[in-house]
């Protein structure tokens, strides 16, 4: 069963009580019991409200300006002595691990380590429909490496901390915050969250990053508009025009949900039809963003759309846990690639068979 439409998807993601995600089974091996495969349940409402909690709202202003300068040291690393940049490597994955180790305080033992726990956790979860059993495996070993690491790592930060070290980044936080046992956020609880920063934080990162530049590159004039956007201080005006383009290549088509039980969706519509229990269900975000019933021209580029139709970070129970974070890093990434000279595709996106952009060159002008 697929649905399409904008009220449908809505209604759809509305109700994980009947229809379920489908996560558990490749998250339980790695992570272990993670909110993401945890509908309606304590895991997942607790879960979600501490480290929201401890993601605070005030922390915005410096995460700007920290994804900026991480931007920026990027490009200027490469812009003089090359004539291409490679976007994925060196800048959409990059910058969103570099801000994983500094703001929420999971540095990695080394930055390979950290592409390869992100990727792997990150394709068995959410893209292994075939149930390829290399993909699970490798899904397998990254969580058991990752929290190998993190338990080393834990009881080493909490002697930092109890020694005056003055670190305010999440991991810390969580680590000051003496949780009463009847909680049931005890450390395992923090290591599998602290792991879930990394699994759902990169590839999507990356892949709106790359997916909306291409979409700009298509539109000329367009470009051109979102180029002088960059150049400014609006940045607002520079997230409009990331989200929008993004809204013809989203980050996932689809999700898939398991219907627990038989659902008329639509009722009361000419389009109500009857979901049975037991059915896999694809819901389309991507359909719903250019559902024409309810946005005018759905084909054109507008940056003028009301927020509400975007569901680029996710809907109802499961929007994502940065959402707020996102909408800062994407832009100010895209942002900094922008203000290149004559930055322009080298080539097209290159997923080499996966789920994911593996390499997605850009070249310029030559800086003055």
């Amino acid at each position: 069963m697929f649905i399409t439409r904008f009220p449908d998807v809505q209604e759809a993601l509305s109700r994980p009580d009947i229809f379920n995600v489908t996560y558990a089974p490749m998250m339980d091996p790695s992570v272990g019991p993670f909110m993401l495969g945890r509908d309606c349940t304590e895991i997942n409402q607790r879960d979600k409200g501490i480290m929201r909690a401890f993601m605070r709202m005030e922390d915005l202003p410096a995460i700007r300006q920290k994804v900026r300068s991480l931007a920026n040291a990027s490009v200027e690393k490469q812009i003089y002595t090359q004539n291409q940049i490679e976007v994925v490597s060196t800048l959409s994955r990059l910058v969103p691990i570099q801000l994983t180790r500094e703001y929420f305080g999971f540095p990695g033992p080394d930055l390979a380590s950290m592409f390869r726990w992100s990727r792997a956790t990150q394709y068995d979860m959410f893209h292994n429909l075939d149930k390829d059993p290399k993909v699970h495996q490798d899904n397998i070993d990254a969580g058991q490496e990752m929290r190998a690491y993190l338990t080393q790592l834990l009881p080493q930060r909490r002697e930092q901390l109890k020694n005056g070290a003055p670190l305010e980044d999440v991991f810390s936080r969580l680590l000051n915050s003496h949780f009463d046992d009847s909680i049931g956020f005890a450390d395992e609880r923090i290591i599998t969250n602290m792991m879930g920063t990394l699994v759902g934080g990169i590839e999507t990162t990356s892949a709106a990053i790359v997916q909306l530049l291409d979409e700009l590159f298509k539109r000329p004039r367009i470009l051109k508009e979102a180029i002088d956007v960059a150049s400014s201080n609006n940045d607002h005006l520079m997230y409009r025009y990331c989200w929008e383009a993004l809204r013809f290549n989203p980050i996932n088509p689809f999700v898939v949900r398991h219907c627990r039980t038989d659902y008329r969706i639509a009722k009361g519509s000419l389009r109500a039809t009857t979901i049975k229990a037991g059915s896999t269900v694809l819901i389309s975000t991507r359909s719903a963003m250019r559902d024409g019933l309810q946005l005018p021209a759905p084909s054109s580029f507008a940056i003028d759309r009301p927020e509400s139709v975007y569901m680029h970070l996710g809907y109802g129970m499961h929007t994502c846990l940065g959402d707020q974070i996102s909408r800062i890093q994407v832009p100010e990434i895209v942002r900094r690639i922008l203000q290149i000279r004559g930055v322009r595709p080298a080539a097209e996106i290159d997923y080499a068979g996966g789920p994911f952009p593996e390499r997605y060159p850009i070249t310029y002008d030559t800086p003055v």
